[in-house]
């Protein structure tokens, strides 16, 4: 029986970045991933716990749904 790949739950980051990048991506057609990504990075760092913390209490909420849903999940990169 073959077990499928539990995908691990997403940070305030991911969360945060994914919302961002369709912004930007809309924006700049021209600019490749890897740019927006390192812009997206460098945007995260600078934002202040305020503008984080709605990104960070929905990851938490993920994080803790994921442990009910798969209470025995390792993370094995």
């Amino acid at each position: 029986k073959m077990r499928k790949h539990v995908v691990r739950p997403m940070n305030a980051f991911i969360l945060w970045s994914q919302h961002e990048r369709k912004k930007m991506a809309q924006n700049k057609q021209e600019v490749h991933n890897a740019e927006i990504s390192k812009q997206l990075g460098a945007r995260w760092k600078h934002l202040d716990d305020k503008e984080k913390q709605l990104f960070i209490e929905e990851a938490e909420r993920l994080r803790l749904l994921h442990t009910r849903e798969y209470p025995d999940y390792k993370y094995k990169p």
